[in-house]
């Protein structure tokens, strides 16, 4: 959504690129080229751009919001999922699934200037970023790897793990910052996580094979 809550961006996995939908007229206004099988949405908290993880293409779209085009595609790795804007909303964090790997990318520079391997490729499959609103913390979920990595939000070096459940997908954290919760896919659950002892303290069924997870204030 973008900033001013006017316009949505919808990845088009099919044909290689995003919409941007213009919610009060109801139509499509600007079909935008990214890569091969965009996947992950996610617009700059300042509403500037909109970045696309393209899976098949193993890059990031950025896409300038002001004049709703493309400003370029960066090479950050097999199956790229999610983004993770720093504070300084130049750089971000990025999954590439299929390398056991989060990178990240200076938009500036259009590069990656840091590549953190969490483990073997194809074990250890990143799947989710979501940095702690402080921006210290970065949680990274794993997939069929189980756990879930707790990372220095700048660095990007591993303070430690969890395992989280069968298979962590989406990622979400309580408005506090005090609990995070993990979208165990197969698992058909969900699993509570205490931060601040980095255990879980709670499974919650959940049939359906559930993937993603928002947060809502009290």
């Amino acid at each position: 959504m973008s900033k001013d809550g006017k316009l949505l961006y919808v990845s088009n996995e099919d044909v290689g690129g995003a919409s941007i939908l213009d919610l009060a007229a109801e139509k499509i206004v600007k079909e935008i080229k990214t890569g091969e099988e965009p996947e992950g949405v996610t617009v700059s908290p300042d509403g500037k751009l909109v970045l696309v993880t393209s899976e098949d293409a193993g890059t990031v779209a950025v896409i300038d919001t002001a004049k709703g085009e493309l400003i370029e595609n960066i090479k950050v790795g097999r199956r790229p999922r999610s983004i993770a804007f720093l504070p300084d909303l130049n750089r971000a964090w990025v999954n590439a699934e299929n390398d056991g790997t989060i990178v990240m990318i200076d938009i500036a520079k259009k590069a990656v200037t840091q590549t953190v391997q969490l483990g073997e490729a194809g074990v250890v499959k990143p799947m989710k970023v979501l940095l702690s609103a402080d921006a210290k913390t970065l949680f990274v979920s794993t997939g069929r790897g189980k756990k879930v990595f707790f990372l220095d939000g700048a660095s990007g070096k591993v303070e430690g793990e969890v395992e989280a459940g069968r298979r962590p997908w989406g990622l979400g954290l309580s408005p506090d910052g005090k609990t995070l919760f993990t979208a165990n896919g197969p698992g058909n659950d969900i699993s509570v996580i205490d931060v601040a002892t980095r255990a879980v303290v709670k499974r919650i069924a959940s049939p359906g094979s559930p993937w993603g997870i928002v947060t809502l204030p009290r």
